[in-house]
């Protein structure tokens, strides 16, 4: 369920990022959050998104400019493309029906989604936006950092509930050290950014992040929640707030105006697909230890300390991306026009 819910929002955030760009922003963000409002259920947890709902939508036309429109026809062909290709993958992950069979589609789908934006009047996903030496770093460090954070969640949960015997409500509280890790560094990393660089603090996270990864592979069979769970959550949340910001701002900066819906989504989709690629990689790392059985803690915490070896592995790829090939973004030349801040990055 949670990749399903991963693919499809992932998948149709670069529809809807360009969607901005063509119809207005404000007038995207009213439509997609009405939907949103109508699409929950008789659930309480749910239903409490609807007055909330209706109330953004009340508010935006009195909060939110509209942007300017660029006009054009939707790339309907590359949405789709992107879209099943990246949903094919995770399926091939994550070992469900033929695995070769889903990879190999998935390749093949991506591969035309390659040459439908080469070829699209309005491409939903702007090839120059690659042009850009630390916008291109940013972006597959961007995929890799939440196959291991967002699946560390997923995993945790299990092991707090499977092993401890924690209760839903406990362990979603457990992860509280995380959010206040992410919140306070997330929170002074411009101001370390001007003191030191994008790519300096986006190191230290990434360092840091990956470090609380190498922790998590020590979880212990019973008990020690302070130590064993609460403080790598903290180092990953800090790590995390260190990384997402000079990202961010690196990937959105440079970019031209009319491009910048299509940036913010291809941003989205590459953190929401990273998630969903690795959650379908590392619980079946994990899977493939306890094998589908209830299980002992200590089997558990054994199936844990693979799958997050894993991750640990994969953050320091991530680490060897940004290390090497990150660079801090120039500053954009005000009110350029797109052929020339497309002609600056292509010479970088």
């Amino acid at each position: 369920m949670s990749n399903a819910f991963l693919l499809a929002y992932g998948g149709l955030l670069l529809l809807g990022g360009r969607a901005g760009d063509v119809l207005g922003r404000r007038r995207v963000f009213a439509w997609g959050t009405a939907l949103f409002t109508a699409a929950l259920s008789r659930r309480w947890m749910l239903l409490v998104n609807v007055p909330i709902g209706v109330l953004v939508v009340a508010l935006t036309p009195r909060v939110l400019a509209e942007s300017p429109r660029e006009g054009g026809r939707f790339d309907l062909a590359g949405a789709l493309t992107s879209a099943l290709g990246l949903a094919l993958l995770a399926l091939g992950l994550a070992r469900v029906g033929n695995p070769p069979l889903a990879l190999g589609a998935g390749a093949l789908l991506l591969v035309a989604f390659v040459l439908v934006e080469r070829r699209a009047a309005r491409p939903v996903t702007p090839l120059r936006l690659f042009a850009d030496r630390a916008r291109a770093s940013a972006l597959p460090a961007l995929l890799l950092i939440p196959m291991t954070t967002m699946s560390a969640q997923f995993l945790i949960v299990q092991y707090l509930q499977e092993a401890l015997g924690w209760g839903a409500l406990l362990a979603g509280l457990a992860f509280l050290p995380m959010a206040l890790g992410m919140l306070v560094t997330a929170r002074y990393a411009p101001r370390l950014m001007g003191t030191l660089s994008a790519r300096s603090v986006a190191l230290l996270g990434t360092v840091a992040l990956t470090g609380g990864l190498a922790w998590l592979c020590f979880l212990p069979q019973t008990g020690g929640y302070a130590l064993g769970v609460a403080g790598p959550l903290l180092l990953i949340g800090a790590g995390l707030g260190f990384v997402v910001v000079p990202f961010n701002m690196t990937i959105m900066s440079t970019v031209a105006p009319a491009d910048s819906g299509a940036a913010a989504g291809l941003l989205q989709t590459a953190m929401l697909t990273g998630a969903s690629l690795g959650i379908a990689v590392l619980s079946g790392v994990y899977a493939s230890s306890v094998d589908g059985r209830p299980s002992p803690p200590s089997t558990i915490a054994h199936g844990m300390s693979g799958a997050f070896t894993v991750a640990t592995g994969i953050a320091a790829v991530a680490l060897v991306i940004v290390a090497a090939a990150f660079r801090t973004p120039r500053p954009p030349v005000p009110d350029a026009p797109r052929e020339a801040a497309f002609s600056e990055t292509t010479s970088r």
